[in-house]
């Protein structure tokens, strides 16, 4: 009979935990080399959060990564289970469930009290996938965890007529000549979580748009393409194949806001479509609007769901 042995998994291990994961979501979620390395890259990457089950001939065969994240946006009870696979084939063997004994026991070694599926910082996964078969959720039910809402990424078809019809008002203009005052309005406007994540962003050369109205900044929106430095959450799983290169032709949008003072008469809407004609000026084809349930609101312009997650969250 096949031994099983639970212990580290390291970052050099990204191939094999993409087999393990792509042999249930190589269809719908293809994990390539581009988003397990920025995972690994996050100031919250933790190699004590992270197990691997392998067998006696050294193969892995199930794996978990947690977040126990140190922002100071971040709750300091909560942890985060980022990714949880277990090769099909070895199934029923009691390595989901070592998985998540050993991991649970550490996070509440840490003080961690609440824990959420997906979300954490430089996430994989907003929550789990509607792909995702029905044994995940007998196995997350029976610790405690809870469903929550729906999360869905977009595709925006930049060639869609209503980017077009969509148009900037007078005096409005989306600028890309000046990421320092766009970061700086979105830790104004933004401050917490969207505020460290373009910051980031920006540093590793994504493009950050301001919107400005008479010279001021009244808005910003990242725009994301393949060929940036880091893969942003957008662009996480769009390789056309496990273990692949991302689609040269797809760029992400987001995130994306309006100050406050500015909000309504349509600004919100006319800027996703001026960062996607912006996008499309630079060759793309189509964009991903990530973790958003505002799905109505960029269905104006065309945007339909694309992946479908549902949070989850339960006590440790």
């Amino acid at each position: 009979m096949t031994a099983f042995a639970l212990g580290p998994l390291g970052h050099h291990e990204g191939e094999a935990a993409a087999a393990v994961w792509n042999a249930t979501f190589a269809a719908s979620l293809p994990l390539g080399p581009r988003a397990w390395t920025a995972w690994w890259a996050s100031p919250d990457a933790d190699p004590a959060l992270a197990w691997g089950v392998h067998d006696d001939h050294g193969r892995l065969r199930g794996l978990l990564l947690a977040r126990a994240p140190r922002r100071p946006w971040a709750p300091a009870d909560l942890a985060h289970v980022a990714l949880l696979a277990v090769d099909p084939t070895a199934r029923g063997r009691g390595i989901g469930a070592a998985l998540w004994d050993a991991a649970a026991a550490e996070l509440r070694a840490r003080g961690r009290r609440r824990l959420r599926i997906g979300a954490d910082p430089e996430r994989l996964l907003p929550g789990v996938p509607l792909a995702a078969p029905p044994a995940t959720w007998r196995f997350l039910r029976a610790r405690g965890v809870r469903p929550g809402g729906l999360e869905a990424d977009l595709w925006l078809d930049l060639d869609a007529p209503a980017l077009d019809r969509s148009e900037l008002p007078p005096g409005v203009a989306l600028v890309d000549d000046d990421p320092d005052d766009a970061v700086a309005f979105v830790e104004r406007a933004f401050p917490g979580r969207w505020a460290d994540e373009v910051g980031a962003a920006a540093a590793a050369g994504a493009a950050v748009l301001g919107l400005t109205r008479d010279g001021a900044t009244i808005g910003f929106c990242l725009a994301q393409r393949p060929g940036d430095p880091v893969a942003g959450a957008g662009l996480t799983w769009t390789a056309r194949r496990p273990w692949g290169a991302p689609d040269p032709d797809v760029g992400g949008l987001g995130p994306l806001g309006i100050d406050e003072a500015a909000r309504g008469g349509g600004l919100g809407l006319a800027l996703v479509a001026a960062g996607g004609r912006w996008l499309r000026a630079r060759g793309l084809r189509a964009a991903v609007i990530d973790w958003t349930t505002l799905t109505a609101f960029y269905g104006r312009l065309g945007a339909h769901a694309w992946r479908v997650y549902q949070r989850a969250e339960g006590e440790l």
